[in-house]
């Protein structure tokens, strides 16, 4: 399956085997090479065992993804974008993913990484049973008209993007051929970078990202960037 097709089959793991994803498939995992939303922000993942991590969740896998960046303008937005094109393609290899927002990495076994800050982390493994949904049904989301102002078929693929406590903090404006992309204020900055991904994974030859200097604007809401499709 392709990181495309992938968008309308993902879903995040909560329930793996515990045993380890093997060297083979942690060398194709560091083969991976995403796109970054901001080139010039620095980033950096580290593969770590989960004796480095802090996290108060039930479950847990032998390794987990540590993500760092730069602490600058647009870093949580990029980290969105890259990372999830890395949990896409990690679900291509038929291992199960999730975002774990309150994972830390632990001060007393994990090294620190010079000029960049911990920003999240991805866990990943083997998965108990099938981690794929089967058809869109599965998908609690909300519908087009609650995300844009008109209904746009190419937003598909952000609608359906995974957010925190599943917030879906995206808004959506057109603007001729530009479409014009909001972040609810109190919302995720890293959760739009994701539905930007999906944005991108969809229509990877056509895709551009670009900010607008005098954009419109939107109660309760922050402008992010505008996108061509």
């Amino acid at each position: 399956m392709t990181l495309k097709e992938m968008i309308y089959h993902r879903k995040s793991c909560r329930s793996f085997t515990g045993k380890p994803v093997d060297a083979e498939m942690i060398e194709k995992i560091l083969s991976f090479e995403p796109k970054p939303l901001y080139p010039e922000i620095k980033v950096r993942m580290d593969i770590v065992p989960r004796s480095q991590v802090k996290c108060i969740c039930p479950w847990t896998t032998p390794q987990v993804i540590a993500i760092y960046s730069e602490e600058t303008e647009g870093y949580l937005e990029n980290i969105g974008f890259l990372f999830q094109q890395m949990d896409l393609y990690l679900q291509t290899l038929g291992l199960g993913v999730c975002w774990l927002g309150m994972g830390r990495m632990n001060p007393k076994t994990a090294p620190g990484v010079a000029d960049m800050k911990f920003v999240i982390m991805l866990a990943f493994g083997h998965p108990k049973g099938s981690q794929l949904r089967h058809d869109l049904k599965g998908f609690k989301r909300k519908s087009m008209e609650q995300i844009t102002d008109m209904s746009d078929p190419g937003l598909e693929p952000a609608r359906l993007a995974p957010s925190a406590v599943n917030s879906q903090p995206w808004f959506f404006t057109h603007e001729g051929n530009t479409i014009h992309l909001y972040c609810a204020k109190k919302g995720s900055r890293l959760d739009i970078g994701i539905a930007l991904a999906h944005l991108y994974v969809a229509n990877e030859a056509s895709f551009r990202f670009l900010r607008v200097e005098t954009p419109q604007k939107l109660p309760d809401h922050v402008y992010i960037g505008s996108v061509t499709l």
